[in-house]
């Protein structure tokens, strides 16, 4: 899993996510409303539609009054989603603009100021941990700082969420964001943050490494939908409603994992 950064180091790389998704902060309660008139709206809605189907697999799975925590939990929609499950969800989010709805759309949730390398929880206090969209944006090393930090959160044969971004995704994210680095500055910025990309087998890797017990990767997002949805929105809202079933079926694939938009991991403590 190498830095698309050479020496950037884990701080820098950190804060400058931190202040990207506190800029983001309105952007993503847009998307999240539109999600809610339409999983078809912008490709946001598409690909987070199909991640979301595979949580509430693992969502139905617990008890009532099961613990859940959501690292990363920008703006609390996956709280919510938790606590109308009749699940008890918390969330710890660095970015205060971010927390900040989150907080106003949970009252009475615990949501912390925090990171994922430093968990502000005692030990085997949860039984899910959702980490969506978070690690992408940390430097390798933090990153397996924060694995070992959710595996000592999670209780025995707790569960982990995690999404990372596949680097031979067909959207070309990967290529596109090397072309960022190679025609602007060499260093990290609000603009072009760190990403991470990675493989199936490395983050496999990195979960049995920091303990976890087992894991599987999933794909989904398999077309190159987040392209058509830039090009044109209302083009890509009609196709996507058509190959949506197509899609679907690619990803549930083993084959094509490697290749989907979203690499979705669960592990097992």
């Amino acid at each position: 899993m190498m830095p698309s950064n050479k020496g950037a180091d884990e701080l820098i790389v950190r804060d400058i996510a931190v202040q990207r998704h506190e800029a983001d902060a309105d952007q993503f309660v847009r998307w999240y409303g539109e999600m809610a008139q339409s999983r078809f709206a912008n490709a946001f809605a598409y690909g987070r539609h199909k991640v979301d189907v595979l949580l509430d697999v693992e969502l139905r799975e617990l008890k009532p009054g099961a613990q859940v925590l959501d690292v990363g939990c920008g703006t609390g929609e996956y709280i919510r989603r938790v606590q109308q499950r009749g699940l008890v969800g918390s969330g710890v989010e660095p970015a205060e603009a971010m927390r900040k709805v989150a907080i106003e759309k949970n009252p009475g949730s615990v949501i912390l100021d925090g990171i994922a390398t430093k968990l502000p929880f005692a030990d085997s206090s949860f039984d899910l941990v959702i980490c969506i969209e978070v690690l992408r944006y940390l430097h390798r090393n933090d990153g397996r700082l924060a694995l070992r930090e959710i595996r000592r959160v999670l209780r025995p044969d707790g569960i982990l969420f995690l999404t990372m971004v596949n680097k031979y995704a067909l959207d070309g994210f990967y290529l596109h964001h090397r072309l960022q680095r190679a025609f602007g500055s060499d260093t990290v910025s609000v603009a072009v943050p760190h990403c991470e990309f990675v493989t199936p087998r490395e983050v496999a890797r990195e979960v049995r490494t920091a303990g976890f017990s087992s894991s599987v990767n999933r794909g989904v997002l398999f077309g190159p939908m987040r392209i058509l949805y830039k090009v044109s929105t209302p083009l890509a809202r009609g196709f996507a409603r058509w190959f949506e079933p197509v899609d679907d079926a690619i990803c549930a694939i083993p084959a094509t994992t490697a290749f989907a938009g979203h690499l979705v991991t669960i592990a097992r403590r």
